[in-house]
């Protein structure tokens, strides 16, 4: 067995990067931790620290490589920090087997769900790592994220390894019966997953209360050696202006240009705006646009901000929506805005400051809210949108940076579980791809190629959100926390009070 755990590990880790997207082996994903857990069987706490942290290694490597078309040293530094993660799940696990094997087994599903919900809001966040994304492709396997959002799809994920590592392990002393039960639960989880999911799209009502909205993706594919270059910024408004007549000329009513599309501060250069304006004001339609903005805080002091903005025909003005999540050691140094000294580090990140208001656009009576770049990772953020009447969510991105990677489809598979968990439409304009149109159920009706200059037409019907998910918020990702509170309680202070009475 010891010369086993290595092989262990790493086919573990390996075919479970396989899992996510744009892989489609996502079923898998049920049983890939279960050599992971043979692996550390019977080690210390020590050596299940090492094992757990080469999976974890192994795995982020694999999935999140492309942060090196950026900077290899922050994409080495990511992975072996949230290699830690798996790392003391498995410390802490093999700690609490010996005086509590039960809550062991309860304590590992909560630590990664709780973790990676904590992640989320701090500025060290990073919120790409939940297991549940690995059934984007499956839309029945995700419909329960109306219930309790991608955690609740994780939670289904992790207990079924568990479940099926503990019914074939030797470890555990249990009776053949309960070994065929905890086998049966595993399938009878997975199959009320994929029962509920194809129920609730069996109810897909295929009226409509209203005739929907006709909105214009655009995809302007201006790359990195080209976007920010003075001398390309007229190409850069021809090439949108003319997508622009293209999605006017085939009726749409919502005309969506990706992040930073204009490539300047299109509001405080006013020529440059008017230009803008006039061209909205001739196309009859209103555009949402991506752009730079900064506002005066003092004689010579400027805070910047990455921001949206809708220009509607026929209207003075523009309503603005400054982008408040903003990307950790990219956008800003973390913790920048507590502390000014950090604000003089200069890594060669952007200098964005983040906004504090959560902005709802009205279009005629549809309500909207904007989200840019990474905000359409964050459950509970697009969540809170939804609660303050957003009836269809917009993501617009620039992912160009990363190049021909698999972060262009993790990153879009995202937005799915953004329309599931909060039943509205999502569409999503991205500089370079991935663009695409998704209904409230997940279902992906339109979508464009990557490193490609076109658009897309899509009908969405906004609705007010009636999902529990969004009702309820993260209620999972809490109750989980309160146990793996109560499992550190039990590995650490119960375990020390009984080494010191036996010294």
């Amino acid at each position: 067995m010891e010369k086993a755990r290595p092989y262990l590990v790493f086919f573990s880790a390996v075919i479970s990067v396989f899992c996510f997207p744009p892989f489609k082996f996502g079923p898998m994903i049920f049983i890939t931790l279960v050599p992971l857990f043979f692996a550390i069987e019977d080690l210390s706490p020590s050596k299940a620290f090492k094992y757990g942290f080469i999976w974890g290694f192994l795995f982020y490597l694999g999935y999140i490589y492309y942060i090196a078309w950026v900077t290899v040293p922050g994409m080495l530094a990511a992975v072996l920090i949230l290699s830690l993660v798996p790392a003391t799940a498995f410390w802490i696990y093999v700690r609490l087997l010996s005086s509590s094997p039960g809550m062991a087994l309860v304590f590992l599903p909560s630590y990664f769900i709780a973790w990676n919900w904590l992640f989320t809001m701090s500025d060290f966040n990073y919120p790409w790592m939940d297991i549940g994304y690995a059934l984007g492709y499956y839309v029945p396997f995700i419909q329960a994220a109306e219930i309790g959002g991608v955690y609740l799809i994780s939670l289904v994920i992790l207990v079924v390894n568990t479940c099926l590592y503990v019914s074939i392990s030797g470890k555990f002393k249990l009776g053949p019966g309960n070994r065929s039960s905890l086998r049966v639960f595993s399938v009878v989880l997975i199959g009320l997953l994929y029962l509920y999911g194809s129920w609730r799209l069996d109810s897909a009502s295929r009226q409509h209360e209203n005739d929907g909205l006709l909105v214009g993706l655009l995809q302007g594919n201006m790359t990195r050696d080209v976007k920010w270059k003075p001398e390309y910024l007229q190409e850069n408004f021809e090439r949108y202006f003319h997508l622009s007549r293209m999605v006017a000329a085939a009726g749409a009513e919502l005309v969506i240009w990706p992040e930073t599309a204009t490539p300047t501060y299109l509001v405080q250069y006013r020529n440059q705006f008017n230009r803008f304006r006039d061209f909205v004001d001739s196309l009859g339609i209103p555009i949402l646009t991506g752009t730079p903005y900064y506002e005066s805080v003092g004689p010579g002091e400027y805070i910047y901000f990455n921001s949206a903005i809708l220009v509607e025909p026929g209207r003075e003005g523009y309503e603005i929506y400054k982008k408040i999540h903003l990307v950790p050691m990219s956008e800003k140094i973390p913790l920048s805005g507590r502390f000014k000294v950090l604000k003089e580090i200069r890594l060669g990140q952007a200098d964005w400051s983040s906004g504090t208001e959560r902005t709802i656009f009205d279009l005629d009576g549809y309500k909207f809210a904007t989200v840019i770049c990474i905000e359409s990772v964050y459950p509970g953020y697009c969540r809170e949108f939804a609660q303050e009447g957003a009836e269809f969510l917009v993501v617009i991105t620039n992912d160009m940076w990363f190049g021909r990677t698999s972060l262009l489809e993790q990153h879009a598979m995202m937005s799915v579980f953004r329309a599931v968990e909060n039943r509205i439409p999502v569409v999503r304009s991205a500089n370079t791809g991935i663009s695409m149109a998704i209904d409230k159920w997940g279902r992906i009706m339109e979508k464009s190629g990557i490193f490609t200059v076109e658009y897309l037409i899509a009908r969405i019907y906004p609705e007010k959100s009636d999902s529990i998910y969004r009702n309820s918020g993260d209620i999972i990702p809490r109750a989980l926390l309160v146990l793996v509170l109560v499992s550190l309680i039990i590995a650490f202070v119960k375990r020390k009070q009984y080494n010191m009475g036996s010294c």
